[in-house]
């Protein structure tokens, strides 16, 4: 994000835009219409999940990215999880239900704009009943265009030291 001179807090009616973008998005993933989920994200996203390591009480956490994808990364992840004879790890297909809240939002030059948000996915799968929870933070960049927003940048920010699934295998 630029400095606070040249951002500022959107006005209630993008606010109102910007919550429904990310809300629609939830949907999607949720509903596996992934096809939709990829019409919604630029050309040029950047779609990068971390993950914090701790070694030492003394030192600060490191964030380690646990993936760093482009467009075509992603539409080949999206590819691999709609299709179960490419993926042990999404056959049988996970459930999930995500929650976005705490959502605050600041123009960026005129036709972006900045926007973190928390995330709270639950997943499970019929061979994990139990399921698993993600939680985090993210920093996402959100353009606007003729055809209305789209994801351009996402930055997922795992409150998880360990990932007790032991792969990511769900879009964030």
């Amino acid at each position: 994000m630029s400095d606070e001179t040249t951002s500022r807090e959107v006005g209630d009616k993008d606010y109102v835009a910007i919550q429904r973008f990310l809300f629609r998005e939830a949907a999607c993933l949720d509903r596996r219409a992934f096809d939709a989920w990829l019409d919604l994200i630029a050309d040029d996203i950047v779609y990068r999940v971390t993950q914090r390591v701790v070694r030492d009480a003394d030192a600060p956490a490191i964030d380690t990215a646990i993936v760093d994808e482009d467009a075509i990364a992603l539409r080949a992840r999206v590819e691999q999880i709609k299709s179960p004879r490419l993926t042990r790890a999404e056959n049988p297909p996970s459930f999930t239900r995500r929650f976005v809240s705490n959502v605050e939002a600041r123009e960026e030059g005129g036709s972006e704009y900045f926007v973190e948000s928390n995330i709270l996915l639950f997943r499970t799968r019929s061979n994990v009943p139990e399921g698993s929870f993600y939680a985090g933070e993210r920093h996402d960049i959100l353009r606007r265009t003729r055809n209305g927003l789209r994801l351009a940048r996402r930055t997922v920010r795992l409150d998880q030291a360990v990932l007790m699934d032991g792969v990511l295998s769900t879009l964030l």
